[in-house]
């Protein structure tokens, strides 16, 4: 029987013309090659891996790894290939992925004797003939009672009671079979169709593990730096999860037990505490140099606290006999009819060159030799400075501080030199895994915090913030992430217990976003994370916590 023609739309508006119950990765051995491969699209709205067979015309957006979905797909299906590899390389070692690290994830192989770098660069080979051998990694569709069961009787507790959480009946399995094993895994969302569409990454050995190196998305604007040893940052993020190793949670599994056994308010009192020691060694180590420092640098991403993180560390100071004196970088924009222009032709109001860099440096300078300045206000209303400016002068036993998104760009401070002035990195490190295979990203932490700041102070729904949210993470990767490795300072604003309280937050906002909304596949996919936590009452939580900067109910304005 012939098979009808069915339309297949793509890339906006071009078109192709294709037999009915085509699959497709066969529709793309038909189309023109795209310099990267795809490893799922959504299909009429709905996300689909390339096993998906079409039986009627159809709108279809490719996605690879340029994409925020196609990018987790690839880091979920290099982490299945990762966990092939190392259990046919080491079967007495455990592997670990930990967090995010320079568009990468750090991972361990823990075991007896340790794994060495040569390990590490044979381990990279054999992922790679994995590769070449272009192995099927299949899917099963099966009842979220029989995935928590097989769980169940691979020893695997934790993961089988957080997969009875799924409000979905159904869940996916994948396993790779190499012929001299067999693995059969959940990852919590979808994953590639073979090894062979993975061949764009590398393990780079890191203190006591690797890196394990995803590529660079051109969708951020341009490429990322090389990886340079983020070891400042490493080390704070080592200190974190030596805390939460000592609490036993390390997985969202732990956390949810800690909430039903009712240790929900010992744990917030731990977390706030830790917060507050962190706060403590970085005030004193700026009196500590006092004199000689008077000028206190902070950025950070989105939503990662910094305004909340500025005002108690102003109080810390202050308790140490310094008054602190805030600057906004926000005064200092160049006039809107001076404002340089992006590569679309639009206002570039993210960019350093937004700002008046030679006025900002001249007056933070004046001030540090003790002259008199008048300090500018921009009128964002009117899209200008104020032509009179507020006159002051840096006074005995005060410090500046200035919160900004370019604020640990040297460019900014050139004129400052370095024994004058310390450079803070706040933001939510997030130390919690959904298994030892599955880090939760640093960035959806973030996401859920500015939706539930959207909502309470902007009224702007989860829906719309999610829409911008690429352009959030453009801003970000080009003006902030590159200088992170410059800070003397940083402060992990992750609080453990926070996706339970933010959870009654959004989840009934994320399950209104309808089908024919753009944010709808990434609403879906973060109602489905935020449902894995047990919830919790925000009336534990301290008025000055940096939650609070979100949920709406602290003792600091923001």
């Amino acid at each position: 029987m012939k098979k009808e023609t069915i339309t297949v739309t793509y890339d906006g508006n071009k078109q192709h013309f294709t037999s009915q119950g085509i699959s497709l990765i066969e529709l793309l051995k038909e189309m023109p090659p795209r310099s990267i491969a795809p490893v799922a699209a959504v299909i009429n709205g709905k996300l689909q891996e390339l096993d998906y067979r079409l039986y009627i015309d159809s709108q279809i957006e490719w996605l690879d790894y340029n994409s925020d979905g196609g990018h987790r797909i690839y880091k979920r299906s290099l982490v299945f290939l990762l966990m092939t590899a190392s259990s046919e390389m080491f079967p007495e070692h455990q592997l670990w992925v930990s967090h995010s690290l320079e568009n990468g994830l750090f991972c361990r192989l823990k075991g007896v004797p340790p794994v060495d770098e040569p390990e590490i660069a044979l381990l990279e080979n054999h992922m790679r003939e994995l590769v070449q051998a272009n192995i099927p990694i299949a899917r099963y569709q099966v009842t979220r009672e029989d995935g928590a069961s097989f769980f169940f009787s691979q020893g695997k507790v934790d993961k089988a009671r957080l997969i009875l959480r799924r409000n979905s009946h159904d869940l996916n399995l994948y396993t790779i079979d190499t012929g001299k094993i067999c693995l059969t895994e959940y990852f919590f969302g979808r994953l590639a169709a073979s090894t062979g569409l993975l061949s764009d990454f590398s393990l780079l050995p890191f203190e006591d593990g690797f890196v394990l190196r995803l590529p660079n998305r051109s969708f951020l604007g341009r490429n990322e730096r090389d990886f340079s040893n983020p070891r400042r940052i490493q080390a704070t993020i080592n200190e974190y999860r030596d805390w939460v190793n000592l609490l036993g949670i390390s997985t969202v599994t732990d956390l949810n037990r800690t909430i039903e056994k009712g240790d929900f308010s010992e744990l917030v009192l731990i977390a706030e505490t830790l917060q507050e020691r962190m706060l403590h060694r970085i005030a004193d180590n700026i009196v500590a140099e006092y004199p000689k420092v008077r000028l206190v640098l902070i950025a950070g991403p989105s939503s990662s606290g910094k305004t909340t993180f500025t005002r108690r560390l102003g109080i810390q100071l202050r308790t140490l006999g310094i008054t602190p004196l805030a600057i906004s970088m926000d005064d200092y924009f160049h006039n809107r009819d001076k404002t340089p222009l992006n590569e679309h032709g639009k206002p570039d109001f993210e960019g350093v060159a937004a700002m008046d860099m030679e006025l900002f440096n001249r007056q933070l300078a004046e001030l540090i030799a003790g002259a008199e300045v008048e300090l500018p206000h921009y009128d964002f209303t009117k899209g200008q400075r104020s032509a009179v400016g507020k006159p002051c002068r840096l006074g005995d036993k005060q410090i500046i501080i200035v919160e900004g998104i370019h604020a640990l760009n040297e460019a900014i401070t050139a004129s400052i030199s370095y024994e004058n002035k310390r450079k803070i990195f706040v933001s939510a490190l997030t130390q919690l895994n959904l298994d030892p295979f599955n880090p939760i990203a640093t960035s959806d932490n973030r996401l859920i915090r500015r939706m539930v700041r959207d909502m309470q102070f902007r009224g702007i729904s989860p829906a719309a913030t999610l829409e911008h949210w690429e352009d959030v993470r453009r801003g970000e990767h080009n003006n902030i992430f590159p200088f992170q490795e410059d800070a003397d300072y940083y402060f992990n604003s992750a609080l453990i217990y926070e996706l339970p309280v933010l959870r009654p937050y959004v989840e009934a906002e994320l399950a209104a976003i309808t089908p024919d909304m753009p944010a709808y596949l990434e609403g879906k996919r973060l109602l489905r994370f935020i449902q894995y936590f047990s919830e919790a009452q925000s009336d534990l939580i301290p008025k000055n916590s940096i939650l609070q900067e979100f949920l709406g109910g602290g003792c600091f304005e923001v």
